[in-house]
């Protein structure tokens, strides 16, 4: 999780699926740090910040936890909605600058989506995937 704010936890941060659905599954494990963060994005001391890409992961994720019979389809639809719900800010990402961090860092468009804002909001990236983490 690349949140190192040394010590101390931010009031604003880049959100990936990762850390998302380690929360959002019920069957995930997560660490008291996911807790930590979710319970300040409830109680409105942290803002989360995401690409509209975001929507598409976690929808993604879920049609594959029906596949693997992981969730029922009302479960995976009331996931859906709850995380839909979530005040999360959207914002629009500027693809070349993708591309180039993604080619620079040798990661996806996808995962240069979330560097991006991470960059441009100088703000920490709330991530599970460590390869990602390590380029944020």
């Amino acid at each position: 999780m690349a949140a190192s704010t040394k010590g101390k936890l931010p009031s604003a941060a880049v959100i990936d699926a990762s850390f998302v659905l380690a929360r959002l599954f019920p069957d995930e494990k997560h660490t008291p740090k996911v807790a930590a963060y979710f319970d300040r994005f409830a109680q409105g001391k942290l803002k989360l910040i995401a690409p509209q890409l975001l929507k598409y992961e976690v929808t993604n994720a879920l049609r594959s936890a029906l596949v693997q019979k992981r969730l029922t389809s009302r479960t995976a639809k009331q996931l859906l909605q709850e995380f839909l719900k979530l005040p999360i800010d959207y914002l629009e990402v500027e693809f070349e600058q993708v591309l180039t961090l993604a080619v620079k860092y040798k990661i996806s468009a996808y995962d240069a989506a979330y560097v991006f804002l991470v960059k441009k909001k100088q703000l920490p990236l709330l991530s599970l995937d460590k390869k990602l983490a390590k380029v944020a």
